[in-house]
């Protein structure tokens, strides 16, 4: 599941690049993925590319990675994007099923 913040064209038909704050991102999260279901953590990593981190966090049922912009560290919007990833064995098996249908 992808969740980032809907995005805003301006009049030149640019797309202009929306954040939403840490906190947002981290409601939105607690709601489809509650800490008392995430099971207990098992690894994480952080990636830095220019002004971008990366953030990911593996537990036993969830993977969960936020992008973040950090180019303007006094703004509170800077997260681009979450991602959780349900590590159900239903969710693997459709997964695979999907892969080996094309």
């Amino acid at each position: 599941m992808l969740i980032q913040p809907s995005q805003q064209l301006l009049s030149s038909q640019e797309e202009q690049t929306v954040f939403m704050s840490s906190e947002t991102d981290s409601d939105i999260l607690e709601e489809i993925a509650p800490i008392g279901t995430r099971g207990k953590e098992t690894g994480q990593f952080h990636m830095v590319s220019g002004c971008n981190n990366i953030d990911g966090t593996e537990y036993e049922n969830f993977w969960i990675t936020r992008s973040t912009h950090n180019c303007l560290p006094l703004k509170p919007e800077r997260e681009m994007r979450a991602t959780v990833t349900f590590k159900r064995d239903i969710c693997q098996s459709r997964t695979k099923s999907q892969a080996n249908s094309r």
